[in-house]
């Protein structure tokens, strides 16, 4: 069992992060250089958790027992795979709990 108070990044949100930089570096708000730093910000100051072919597998279930959508049960599983309890999400249902994993809007 992992550390309750450890923070964690999973890897979709890792790529999501850079997706994001990268939309902001190509309206011009952001340099090469900046999404570069903040990237490599982000994954010094959290473990990155990467996935197995598991997740994959769960996701299934998840998205069939909950109707959740594809990347949401991705999301979850990889969540249920690195032991997260709660998951910090605005995208998803403030106060649901999926297959064991709480969801926290922290913008509420």
């Amino acid at each position: 069992m992992k550390n309750s108070s450890q923070t964690l990044l999973l890897w979709q949100v890792a790529v999501e992060l850079l997706a994001y930089w990268r939309k902001l570096k190509n309206l011009g708000s952001l340099s090469d250089s900046q999404v570069s730093s903040f990237f490599d910000q982000a994954v010094q100051m959290f473990p990155v958790q990467m996935p197995t072919i598991a997740v994959l597998e769960r996701s299934f279930v998840l998205q069939s027992r909950f109707s959740l959508s594809h990347w949401d049960s991705l999301l979850i599983a990889a969540c249920q795979e690195a032991e997260v309890e709660t998951l910090y999400s605005e995208d998803m249902q403030h106060g649901a709990i999926y297959g064991g994993v709480a969801i926290i809007n922290p913008f509420l």
